[in-house]
């Protein structure tokens, strides 16, 4: 931790517990510590993050989009799974998006004032200015460079949100000519940048990206040694590039920006093509993302500020002697002027509380697991993207697979999403031996078995009493998966309501689908 940045235990415990002591804060912190607690566990898997996030609708709405967007069309295709999220993307990665659409989605809901709200943006687009930076200079941790460069600004935030007459006063010597980290440790006793990393700390962040994300000890930048060091001089750019270009008159601009050339041109490869650059492809992807993220708003002075930057960079650039001659790299160039703010093209009709569609996110399983096949594939994967494919198709309480067991002929539950699938999983199972009960007639005549109602009778008396004890759906289904006219498993779904499946619906079609894809994938292993 940089040394001026030290803090009595007194002043950083006393802040860190008025957040504990807050509302919200708590509910956040456990969230991003679930994320990344998965990630680090030596026994993580694909279903465990998967089921994570899939515990909270909205995120998983906006992480399916964010990977989507334009962004990440290196990878092809259309991702409909946090499943299938995983296994294109990685675990780090899926982790760093679902962390910062937490984050965002918490900032968002206490954005009221037009000061917190151009705060948010900034924050957001000084991740995506890291990002085309760091891919720019050709480094593979671009992803990493996003959420440092989202979390640069940690502890301004939280100290807006929670402090906000500190922050004002913060705000105040600042003018008079202190640093930032001068003054918030002069008013809080904590600097920002510690208060910042100490509460990434807290949530369990990874030790290269809470590096990454800090400011440079006596604002002198730092030689870079390793990809972490470059990390961290990436997203201390990316911030000076963010604030040159919010508050950098249009007649300063390339003084301003052949400043940041010079002060970092002996630590990493940059010069002021580049940077521009930076600067316009950030722009295009918090218009890709502004709705998906609850950004846009037609009043955002500070976007409007970047973007005329911008647009009189782009336009000017071509006419004017390049600041750096040698450049080797050449910004984007156009005859076309941005919008005042380019987030007022997003589409606002998309929000994060879309309606679930479970026909077309059945349907988009189904093609995500016909690209799965195409190629190599695992099976366990393809049997996660099924099982998350129908959970949130169907907008059910619980979906699992069965697993038969030659050794203890048993059928045991081995994975599945929904409520409290962890602790149930162990205790979902029953033996192959015959009896006369909806399960064994499944499994053993290789039928699909839709329960409308498990208190009506004759169907009440055919529920075996171990299920029972586990649960209290209202309704269930039950499709076998066969193999050679032998059961070597069972997929099976419930909700909380009598009549939660539709016999005739559409839906029952696409879910036998899914199954059949599962005894495909099986059998071409």
């Amino acid at each position: 931790m940089p040394e001026e940045n030290k803090a009595t235990p007194t002043d950083l415990e006393s802040r860190l517990q008025h957040l504990q002591n807050s509302a919200d804060f708590p509910a956040l912190s456990t969230t991003i510590i679930e994320i990344n607690n998965v990630v680090s566990s030596d026994t993580s898997s694909i279903q465990h993050l998967t089921n994570t996030i899939l515990e909270d609708f909205a995120l998983t709405n906006n992480l399916l989009k964010v990977v989507n967007t334009v962004s990440y069309g290196q990878f092809g295709g259309k991702i409909s799974t946090i499943s299938k999220a995983v296994v294109i993307l990685g675990f780090d990665v899926v982790r760093n998006i679902a962390t910062t659409l937490v984050l965002l989605n918490f900032m968002q809901n206490k954005s009221q004032a037009e000061e917190i709200s151009d705060q948010v943006i900034s924050t957001y687009f000084i991740g995506l200015v890291a990002r085309q930076l760091t891919i720019n200079l050709q480094a593979r941790n671009y992803e990493e460079a996003m959420i440092c460069g989202i979390f640069h600004h940690l502890g301004r935030l939280l100290s807006i949100f929670y402090f906000y007459d500190e922050s004002q006063q913060v705000n105040a010597l600042i003018d008079d000519g202190l640093s930032e980290t001068e003054a918030s440790q002069k008013v809080l006793g904590i600097s920002y940048d510690t208060f910042g990393a100490e509460v990434a700390k807290s949530w369990h962040l990874p030790d290269r990206l809470i590096h990454g994300m800090q400011a440079f000890a006596n604002d002198k930048v730092i030689e870079v040694n390793n990809d972490i060091d470059q990390l961290r001089v990436t997203t201390n750019l990316a911030g000076e590039l963010t604030a040159v270009a919010a508050n950098t008159s249009l007649a300063d601009k390339y003084k301003s920006i052949q400043h940041l050339v010079n002060r970092y041109k002996k630590s990493i490869r940059v010069d002021a093509s580049m940077l521009q650059k930076a600067l316009d492809q950030g722009l295009t992807e918090m218009a890709a993302h502004a709705n998906i993220l609850n950004l846009v708003s037609k009043k955002t002075v500070w976007l409007k500020r970047v973007a005329a930057y911008t647009n009189e960079t782009l336009q000017t650039k071509k006419q004017e002697k390049p600041v750096d001659a040698n450049s080797e790299s050449q910004a984007a160039t156009t005859d076309e002027p941005l919008a005042d703010n380019p987030l007022e093209k997003a589409n606002e009709s998309t929000t994060a509380d879309d309606k679930v569609d479970g026909e077309s996110i059945l349907q988009a399983g189904i093609q995500d697991v016909i690209n799965s096949l195409v190629g190599e594939y695992n099976v366990n994967e393809v049997i996660q993207i099924i099982l998350e494919t129908m959970y949130r198709g169907l907008n059910c309480h619980r979906v699992l697979l069965f697993v038969r067991d030659g050794k203890t002929k048993m059928m045991q539950a081995r994975s599945g999403y929904g409520h409290g699938i962890k602790a149930i999983l162990p205790t979902f199972k029953f033996s192959m031996n015959y009896a006369p009960d909806v399960f064994h007639l499944s499994v053993d005549k290789g039928v699909d078995i839709v329960i409308v109602d498990t208190s009506a009778e004759p169907i009440a008396s055919k529920i075996p009493d171990w299920y029972k004890k586990i649960s209290n759906a209202k309704s269930f289904l039950l499709l076998p998966v066969m193999i050679n006219k032998k059961a070597v498993g069972c997929f099976y779904a419930e909700m909380q309501t009598i009549n939660g499946f539709d016999e005739k619906s559409k839906s029952l079609s696409l879910l036998r689908t899914l199954r059949n894809q599962a005894v495909l994938a099986i059998r071409k292993n």
